[in-house]
Parts: structure tokens; C-alpha cells; sequence
């Protein structure tokens, strides 16, 4: 993709459209507050859930992350927003959690989930790493969407680091003392897993060299899906020292994304996808 076309479906100068359905094929533009990409192929249609963004970045909200890939897929993409995450709140991290009075998660996905079924009456696909896959593990949970690809999840919001926890619970609404179950609930995998209907499916990957993750979120939850005998989640683990809690390159993202997503990726992009030779199923 040449300079000035990746100019021009940058968040920044794209139009604003009514309805996704305005947007033209192979063209992006801002919907309902989300950032949507139209796709050749509406078979499915993914949402990208957003990570940490970096205090700096804060007036420049929202901050769509990944946008420069959706080129790259056969399929629409809607970038989903998260409201809370803001220069106005300070808040790098929220995890698409809301406030504890609302909004909650179901009405800041409701925008994102309009745009992607206006566009494509397939499967709902998410994507994300860290607080992102947080959010597409839990919408798949909350039975909202069809499938996820969750890259080095945070399974449990409070486990996370404390400075940043503390700094979303002041916008929540809420001190860490005083949290209920129903709180508990919006803010963890494990305790929200008795809404799960076991339709959607799910794949945790998580690199055995981010301790935090691997030990406090990831293999709490292979537990717990194990226990509950859920056949929809799968989990597979790397060994990367370098990358810590970095998700995959964009061209091991891309290859799981081709992996778990049969032919989501255009034919050009492929002969550039990179596997992650150390990867590896895991059962617990």
C-alpha cells in the first residue's frame, strides 16, 4: 500500500459516515465514534479492541490501534472505542469496562457491534492483546460476538499493574475496598463466565516469558475452562524473552490471524506472514 493511501484511511482525515453502510468499498471512515474499514468481503467482519495508550497520546484520543492493517484483510474491521480512555480522564487503560453507573461494557461495544452487522451478517470476530484481548475475550463471553484471538491477555483487571488499575477505578467510580460481586463481575473473565451460552469460540496465546500474564491471568483461566469443561476456548504458548508482554509482530499477528481465520488475510500479504516456530498447544 503506497504512503498516501495509507494517509488516506488514517483516523485523523477520515469522513464521518451516518451509517457504515456509506462507506465505500475499500475505503475507511468514522462511524458512530468507531473507525471502520469496508472490506471486499463480508462473509465476517472483525472488531479490533484497543490496548494501553500511552499518556502522551491522551490528547489525541481516540487512538485506534492497528488501523494501518486493515488493508491487509479481506473483510471489514470496525476499531472499537473505548470512552473512558481520554485526556479528559487521564485514563490510559480501561479495559472497555465503563463506569460503575454506566455506561457499561454492552452499551460501549453496542456502536462497534452496529457498524460491524450492517456490515456483514457472518461470524463477529475480535481481536486484541493485552487490556484489547481482555475485551475480546469478554465479549465473547457476554455472547456478543462470535469468536476472538486474544494475545497475551489481562484475564482479571485488577491483577494488572496497580498504578493504572487505581487510576481507572478513580473514573469507575469506585475504591478497590468497595467493589461488589457485580463489579467483580464487569472486571474479570473467570467471574463473568456464567453468562457464557458456549456458542462463541475462543484463543488465548501468551508468551511464556511474560511471567505476569502467563501465572496471574492466562493460566488461571485454563483452569477454570478446564473445571468448567468449556470446549470453545483452546490455548497455545511461545517462549519469546525479547518481546515480554509485546504482543506478536504485526507479521505473526497476521499469520495467527490467517491460522485461526481461514483465508481472512489478501493473497498479497501472505507470502509476508512469519509463524512463531516455539508455538505450542497447552492444556494447562
Amino acid at each position: 500500500m503506497s504512503e498516501q493511501s495509507v494517509v488516506n484511511h488514517a483516523p485523523s482525515t477520515a469522513s464521518h459516515f451516518a451509517s457504515a453502510l456509506d462507506i465505500p468499498c475499500g475505503t475507511a471512515g468514522i462511524v458512530d465514534g468507531q473507525y471502520v474499514w469496508r472490506g471486499e468481503d463480508p462473509s465476517r467482519v472483525f472488531i479490533f479492541f484497543c490496548g494501553a495508550v500511552p499518556a502522551r497520546l491522551l490528547p489525541q484520543a481516540p487512538i485506534f490501534q492497528r488501523w494501518k492493517w486493515v488493508t491487509k484483510l479481506r473483510h471489514p474491521v470496525v476499531i472499537a472505542q473505548d470512552p473512558l480512555v481520554s485526556a479528559q480522564t487521564g485514563v490510559e487503560l480501561g479495559w472497555y469496562v465503563g463506569r460503575r453507573e454506566g455506561p457499561d461494557f454492552a452499551e460501549i461495544l453496542a456502536p462497534a457491534l452496529r457498524a460491524a452487522r450492517a456490515l456483514s451478517a457472518g461470524e463477529i470476530c475480535g481481536l486484541g492483546s493485552s487490556g484489547g484481548a481482555f475485551a475480546a475475550l469478554m465479549a465473547v463471553v457476554h455472547n456478543q460476538i462470535d469468536s476472538a484471538l486474544a494475545l497475551n491477555p489481562q484475564t482479571n483487571v485488577l491483577r494488572y499493574i496497580p498504578a493504572m488499575v487505581d487510576n481507572f477505578l478513580r473514573c469507575y467510580g469506585c475504591a478497590r475496598q468497595d467493589l461488589r460481586r457485580d463489579d467483580l463481575d464487569r472486571m474479570s473473565v473467570i467471574s463473568s463466565l456464567w453468562k457464557y451460552a458456549e456458542q462463541g469460540r475462543v484463543h488465548v496465546v501468551i508468551n511464556s516469558a511474560d511471567k505476569l500474564h502467563h501465572d496471574k491471568h492466562v493460566l488461571p483461566l485454563c483452569r477454570a475452562i478446564n473445571d468448567c469443561g468449556y470446549e470453545g476456548f483452546t490455548f497455545s504458548r511461545y517462549t519469546n524473552e525479547g518481546q515480554g508482554h509485546n504482543p506478536p509482530s504485526e507479521q505473526q499477528t497476521l499469520w495467527l490471524m490467517q491460522k485461526w481465520w481461514p483465508n481472512s488475510i489478501i493473497h498479497a500479504e501472505r507470502k509476508h506472514l512469519m509463524g512463531i516456530l516455539s508455538l505450542e498447544g497447552m492444556a494447562d
